[in-house]
């Protein structure tokens, strides 16, 4: 075999193994950051209400970090697998007037008359990966609904939103509610 040859073959098999290792330590890092998809909304959010940006959920609240939709419809499964009130779809599309809107479908799945709820929605673009729904950056956005919501039915929830970037996708959980018989829920 000419030495030409011989140094073409190495560089292709490093290469080969290259690609490799950098796929499987990729994927082995990107598995780690997803293991804990949990994460405490920071102080400082109300920077977006001086920048006229859309609401954020305050202080604490526990939101999803920034994943693909895949991996957040997954992480959210677990956080409302027995909450009384769940979002089975949501989206962010643009409005009569040309302006963003945030669509939730909310769904009581509880014993009582929701009468009010809050909660946090996600954007996601096109092909699924997150997405900015607020001035921030930030993926997420508090929204809430005074709509009187019976037992076993759904309803929608819309709100006009600002400072959207690519996102036309969006998933949502429910972190308060409130019946009318004065009965009250609030995510742990």
């Amino acid at each position: 075999m000419k030495p030409m040859h011989k140094t073409i073959l190495l560089v292709a098999i490093a290469l080969v193994f290259g690609l490799i290792l950098g796929f499987v330590l990729g994927r082995t890092l990107l598995e780690r950051q997803w293991s804990q998809p949990y994460t405490q909304v920071p102080h400082g959010v109300e920077k977006n209400k001086i920048e006229d940006g859309n609401p954020t959920p305050k202080h604490g609240t526990t939101v999803l970090k920034p994943m693909p939709i895949a991996r957040s419809r997954a992480a959210l499964a677990q956080m409302t697998g027995k909450d009384p009130v769940v979002s089975p779809v949501a989206a962010v599309g643009a409005g009569d007037e040309g302006a963003f809107e945030l669509h939730v479908i909310v769904e009581n799945r509880g014993t009582c008359s929701v009468t009010s709820l809050s909660g946090v929605a996600y954007g996601f673009d096109a092909y699924g990966r997150s997405s900015s729904l607020n001035a921030g950056g930030d993926n997420y956005v508090a929204f809430e609904s005074r709509t009187t919501i019976e037992p076993g039915k759904k309803a929608t929830v819309a709100q006009v939103l600002k400072h959207v970037d690519d996102a036309t996708l969006a998933i949502a959980h429910i972190d308060k509610t409130t019946c009318s018989d004065g009965t009250s829920w609030t995510r742990q």
